[in-house]
């Protein structure tokens, strides 16, 4: 949210000269304000830049341009991020790929062992090393118990 301050230097940056001819008074100002005042400043100047002069040539419709920033504020909150991941990024599907593949057996245990104490849930990211631990652990509570 802009300030009364922040807002007045946007709309003498970005509304006014768009309307030349219009008269600004501190209650339009104010009206603006309440009406648009909580968007960010670049939302309202894309609602501004894309709202029709051909209206109304003389000066411009609150309705319409809050209409606007409605939009693309909606749009925004839809739209999926326009960045791309980096290209030599690992997805963690394909991280686990490769630990079952190339990883030592006690580094995939290492790893595993984290994963196993919070739940059956991980088992699908190295299931040898899971279950292999699930019996070590198994062991280990029977072991005992038959003493």
């Amino acid at each position: 949210m802009m300030t009364k301050h922040e807002f007045a230097d946007w709309f003498a940056a970005q509304v006014q000269p768009r309307w030349p001819s219009w008269q600004v008074n501190a209650i339009v100002l104010n009206d603006w304000y309440v009406a648009l005042g909580r968007y960010d400043a670049g939302t309202l100047t894309q609602a501004v830049r894309q709202h029709k002069i051909d209206d109304d040539p003389i000066r411009p419709s609150i309705r319409l341009v809050r209409a606007q920033v409605r939009r693309i504020a909606a749009d925004a909150m839809t739209r999926p991020p326009k960045t791309e991941p980096p290209a030599d990024m690992v997805t963690g599907t394909e991280f686990w790929r490769q630990a079952r593949t190339t990883f030592a057996w006690q580094r995939r245990i290492t790893l595993m062992e984290n994963l196993a104490k919070l739940g059956p849930q991980f088992r699908d990211r190295d299931p040898e090393a899971y279950d292999w631990i699930r019996e070590q652990r198994t062991a280990q509570a029977a072991g005992p118990a038959a003493s």
